[in-house]
């Protein structure tokens, strides 16, 4: 067995174990994937060196592209990966003691959409793209569905239908595309001749339309508000960071990689950009102007994430260096970032027994530091300097600017939700952190004695504490990550040294 592929096994072990495992312990389950995600991530750290030498092509099966699997090790997806296996290990420290008991079941298919958001990122398969993306929705909606609130099951319901309309849709491109050129491999298929301009456009469009669900962009994302507003705040948080980040690499695999000026897509890709751009403008300003009328806290951050989302497609779609360096510095930060307010906002609801964040009035005085931990994942999401959302939105709007044109547009949408979600995050930190004499959360009064008991606890602290250091870490020190940045823009960029001639390469295309 090749040695990089023996990180996807440590969450796919672990979710084959945990049925047995329960019958011993009801917290074996949760246990288990705690030491899976840091094996994985520690085997992935020593792993790190070797890729980043050369990157390597891994063939499954001893069948060599483009009619058989191959896995792509490089920093860019090896980091993407170590960075979900980070989010997941948080989740799971903050499930320990903050969230309703689980049962194993709920941390088997936790594993399976961690298994398969690390599969998005390594494959270079249109068809397992599509497998992929099954067993992440699948596992998502179990896991959604098994939630107790009447608006999780609405919400889930929304997500099934549209996430097996377009995966069906999807299929259909697939094997419209497989009948024009015989390979799905993405490597061959960005070296190939050019397809018919428009059935070019209809193809990718179908095969795209999945991926536009899983990110949320303007008009799939009708069942947000109602899954989040239903899900407990780790699922959330796991919804979020883990399946939306996936999904956007992908999406800006195919949309980068394999739409190269010799690929087989050449005659559509700048129509797929420019409805790219148009679809992130329409979902930053969409998605910020129903988080800042949002009062249901969970809801508010759910709809943020349509906003930032839209930011990264949009810096995807210009396709220079310095937007595609700025989306992926923005993806990161926005991962990181909204997980530690999904974190943060369950930990608040908790204490609160409600989730408006108007009736919250006074808690973050009362407990300062998830206060700090809140404000520092607001403010690295409106892009404040010293925080990481700064660098990543500024290489965003250099890159509008050097492409000029119609990507000015993402300018002005990136700036005025900027302001909109300064607005709505202030009023929300004002009440969190407004004086008053006297507290009342769910029918319980508190108190001006009692506003300085802490009532923390490590599971809380330790993954809230690794996410908020890693957001000012990256914005402190910008060139930490800079060089992965520029590494992993020059890849998706199609550098014939880097994934695709690696690719053909291996197998025989070259």
């Amino acid at each position: 067995m090749n040695r990089e592929v023996i990180i996807l096994l440590f969450p796919l072990l672990a979710t084959f174990m945990i049925p047995a495992g329960t019958i011993i312990s009801k917290n074996f389950g949760r246990v288990l994937s705690l030491l899976a995600y840091a094996a994985g991530i520690i085997y992935g750290l020593l792993l790190m060196p070797l890729i980043i030498v050369r990157a390597r092509s891994v063939i499954i099966g001893n069948w060599l592209p483009p009619f058989g699997i191959n896995l792509f090790f490089s920093p860019l997806t090896l980091g993407l990966v170590l960075f979900i296996f980070f989010l997941a290990l948080s989740i799971l420290l903050f499930d320990l003691k903050n969230t309703e008991s689980k049962k194993g079941q709920y941390y088997l298919l936790f594993n399976l959409l961690v298994t398969a958001s690390a599969g998005l990122i390594l494959t270079g398969d249109l068809f397992n793209i599509f497998v992929f993306l099954e067993i992440a929705g699948i596992a998502s909606f179990s896991m959604i569905a098994a939630g107790r609130s009447n608006a999780g099951s609405s919400g889930a319901l929304k997500y099934l239908i549209q996430a097996q309309l377009t995966t069906l849709l999807m299929l259909g491109g697939i094997g419209l595309l497989y009948s024009a050129t015989g390979v799905l491999n993405i490597a061959f298929l960005s070296n190939f001749e050019e397809l018919n301009p428009y059935f070019a456009f209809l193809t990718l469009l179908l095969i795209l339309l999945p991926l536009f669900l899983e990110s949320k962009l303007f008009p799939f994302n009708s069942w947000v508000g109602g899954v989040y507003q239903g899900s407990e705040p780790s699922l959330a948080a796991a919804l979020s960071g883990i399946a939306g980040v996936a999904a956007v690499l992908v999406l800006a695999r195919l949309t980068l990689t394999m739409m190269g000026s010799s690929s087989a897509f050449a005659g559509a890709t700048e129509k797929i950009r420019v409805l790219l751009l148009l679809l992130g403008a329409a979902s930053i300003l969409i998605g910020e102007t129903a988080a800042f009328r949002e009062k249901n806290l969970k809801k508010v951050l759910a709809y943020s994430s349509i906003g930032q989302i839209g930011m990264v497609v949009a810096g995807i779609s210009i396709a220079n260096t310095y937007a595609v360096r700025g989306a992926l510095f923005l993806l990161l930060s926005h991962g990181a970032a909204k997980v530690l307010l999904f974190l943060t906002a369950g930990f608040f609801i908790n204490k609160a027994a409600t989730p408006i964040w108007k009736d919250m009035k006074g808690l973050a005085r009362r407990m300062p530091l998830a206060g700090a931990f809140f404000v520092i994942g607001a403010m690295a999401l409106m892009g404040i300097p010293l925080l990481s959302g700064f660098w990543a939105k500024l290489e965003l709007i250099r890159g509008a600017v050097t492409a000029g044109g119609l990507a000015v547009v993402a300018v002005g949408a990136i700036l005025l939700a900027t302001i909109l979600e300064g607005v709505y995050f202030m009023r929300i930190g004002h009440s969190l952190f407004e004086e008053v004499e006297v507290i009342e959360y769910g029918g319980v009064l508190s108190e001006q004695g009692d506003r300085n008991k802490t009532r923390y606890n490590a599971a809380f602290l330790i993954p809230c504490l690794l996410l908020a250091l890693s957001l000012i870490t990256a914005g402190l020190f910008p060139d930490l990550i800079n060089s992965w940045l520029s590494s992993a823009a020059h890849e998706l960029l199609n550098s014939r040294t880097d994934y695709t001639g690696l690719i053909l390469k291996a197998g025989g295309g070259l």
